[in-house]
């Protein structure tokens, strides 16, 4: 399922890609869904695009109260490998869920444009839900209830990815208050 995201913010694109690209785990203090983002590798490539992978553990505030006590916390961890592209402004990203092997994919783009002194993030990107790829995961999830789950998870990601963009901004506009 396709979604796109754009997020402004009154800050110079350099200093948002650079934020964003080399500060991801100082800005956790801002999203209340997020409980930490650890940095597990980071690389830098002869071409110059910079591989960073990071592990997202996910709070369970987020999760409706019906079923926050059935999901255990290793689902709530989500694997981001990011490749940054400085001089075109450009991450290409793919998230995976360790612990649902590969039923559960996300894979998109974060492009940033300078708009007047700000910028503009445009983040484009698929999810994908396959239960067929995780034994027995198939039987518990009708092949009918795929899209609806689609849908929930996207409308669980797209405020997210504000989320992130706006604690980016909030940790910059801290700063500039010192």
């Amino acid at each position: 399922m396709r979604f796109d995201v754009v997020e402004t913010m009154e800050h110079a694109l350099d200093t948002v890609f650079s934020t964003h690209r080399d500060r991801l785990v100082e800005t956790v203090v801002f999203l209340d869904d997020v409980e930490r983002v650890e940095c597990r590798s980071e690389v830098r490539h002869a071409s110059g695009v910079l591989e960073q992978v990071h592990l997202w553990h996910g709070s369970p505030s987020v999760l409706p109260l019906l079923v926050r006590g059935m999901v255990p916390p290793h689902l709530l961890q989500w694997r981001q490998r990011t490749l940054w592209d400085e001089p075109g402004r450009l991450a290409t990203w793919e998230i995976t869920v360790p612990g649902l092997g590969n039923a559960v994919e996300s894979r998109g783009t974060n492009r940033y444009e300078s708009v007047g002194s700000g910028t503009r993030i445009r983040i484009e990107g698929d999810f994908q839900f396959r239960p067929g790829e995780v034994e027995g995961l198939s039987k518990a999830v009708p092949a009918a209830a795929v899209p609806m789950i689609e849908q929930v998870v996207v409308k669980l990601i797209v405020p997210l990815v504000k989320r992130s963009g706006a604690a980016v901004a909030r940790l910059l506009q801290q700063e500039q208050r010192r």
